[in-house]
């Protein structure tokens, strides 16, 4: 049995009733026993992902194993601070500002 994870595997959701309906007009269904389908059934269950699945696994993996920050632009503003050569432009921080205030 194969998962659909995150859409990735092109699960076109649920079926509607027209869809659902076709498959018993085809012709009769048979069914075995329960004890024999539950039996196959936990014998052939398993988990497999797409390689779409294993990409983003592995990216997010790269991801989580980067620093938060960025140590070595932190150390150079920090020197620039302390020098003062670090120069603000209020325009662009104003634009940042306004910017961000309109994603709230």
């Amino acid at each position: 049995m194969v998962r659909d994870i995150n859409g990735l595997g092109g699960y076109s959701g649920p079926k509607t009733l027209a869809e659902q309906g076709s498959k018993k007009a085809d012709g009769p269904a048979t069914s075995a026993p329960a004890s024999a389908d539950s039996s196959s059934a936990e014998q052939s269950d398993g988990v497999q992902l797409s390689s779409e699945a294993k990409t983003l696994q592995s990216m997010a993996d790269k991801i989580n194993s980067l620093p938060d920050a960025n140590i070595e632009r932190a150390e150079k503003i920090k020197a620039a601070l302390e020098n003062g050569e670090y120069k603000v432009d209020d325009l662009v921080l104003a634009d940042k500002i306004i910017n961000s205030e309109a994603l709230l």
